[in-house]
C-alpha cells in the first residue's frame, strides 16, 4: 500500500494534456483550413433533396480529409425548385432526407435564402462557423461562428464555435496519444530502478526486503523491490554451498 504523500499524480498530467490535446485540435482546425482544396479536383456534389412534398433544398459540398463546405439554397418550394430545373435545363440528382448538419439546420428559422457552412478538424470535424445571405428576406448577410482573415493576399475564412461532440473526440485523441508517450519512458524508467535494486520513485538503494525508501519514504512491494539484492544473494549462497559440497567429497576421497 502506498502512502499517499508518494502516489504518482495523475490529475495534473491528465489537465495537462487535456489542455494541450484542446490547444492541437484547435491547431488541426487550422491546418486543415489553410490546406489548399484541390480546386476542381476536390471531392464535391451537388444534389437536389426534397424534404417534404413541400420544401426541397440545393447541397453544394465540397469534402477532404479534416474539411467540410456545404452551401445551402432554400429551403424553398417543391414547385419553384421544378420550375428552376426546367429552367436551367439540368438534371440534378435528387435524394430523400435532410443531409445539412446541425449547425447548418439552426438557422433555418432566420429562412436565408443561401446558406455556406465551414467545419474544420482532424480527425473528427470539431469546429464550425456559418453565413447567411438574404436573411428573413433582406439583402443582408449574418456571419455566425467565422473568422476572416488575409492569407498571402487570398482572404480564409476560420470557423472557431465548437462542435462539442468532435471537440472532445480530438481532444481525448491527441491528449491520450500525449500522455502515452509521456507515461512510456516514465514507467521504463521505474521498471529499470525496481530491476536494479533501487527506489523506482528516487533511484536510492534499497535493501533486500524493505518495504519502504529509506531515502524518500516511498512504499513497494518487497519481493519486487528486493528481487535483485535477494537474487544475487541467493546465487552466493548456492555457489558456497556448492564449493562446501566439493571440498568434502575430495576428503572423502582423500581417507
Amino acid at each position: 500500500m502506498r502512502d499517499r504523500a508518494h502516489r504518482p499524480a495523475v490529475l495534473l498530467p491528465v489537465l495537462v494534456f487535456g489542455l494541450l490535446g484542446a490547444l492541437c485540435a484547435l491547431g488541426s482546425a487550422v491546418v486543415t483550413v489553410l490546406i489548399p482544396d484541390g480546386g476542381q479536383h476536390a471531392p464535391r456534389t451537388s444534389m437536389r433533396h426534397d424534404l417534404s412534398e413541400s420544401r426541397t433544398i440545393y447541397v453544394f459540398t465540397v469534402r477532404r480529409p479534416g474539411y467540410m463546405l456545404m452551401s445551402v439554397s432554400g429551403p424553398m418550394p417543391t414547385h419553384v425548385a421544378d420550375e428552376l430545373d426546367r429552367i436551367r435545363s439540368q438534371a440534378i440528382p435528387i435524394g430523400d432526407g435532410d443531409p445539412r448538419p446541425g449547425w447548418l439546420q439552426g438557422g433555418e428559422p432566420l429562412q436565408p435564402q443561401t446558406s455556406r457552412g465551414i467545419a474544420a478538424g482532424w480527425p473528427f470535424l470539431c469546429v464550425w462557423g456559418r453565413t447567411d445571405r438574404n436573411v428573413n428576406g433582406r439583402p443582408q448577410t449574418v456571419h455566425s461562428g467565422l473568422a476572416h482573415v488575409n492569407v498571402r493576399g487570398v482572404q480564409r475564412a476560420f470557423p472557431w464555435r465548437p462542435w462539442w461532440l468532435g471537440f472532445a473526440g480530438n481532444v481525448a485523441f491527441y491528449g491520450g496519444a500525449m500522455l502515452v508517450l509521456w507515461y512510456i519512458p516514465v514507467l521504463s524508467i521505474r521498471r529499470i530502478r525496481r530491476v536494479k535494486g533501487r527506489c523506482p520513485n528516487c533511484a536510492y538503494p534499497i535493501l533486500a526486503g524493505a518495504g519502504r525508501c529509506s531515502e524518500c519514504g516511498y512504499e513497494f512491494e518487497p519481493a519486487v523491490a528486493g528481487s535483485s539484492d535477494t537474487s544475487a544473494a541467493s546465487s552466493a549462497s548456492s555457489a558456497q554451498t556448492t564449493s562446501t559440497f566439493t571440498s568434502k567429497s575430495s576428503s572423502s576421497e582423500d581417507k
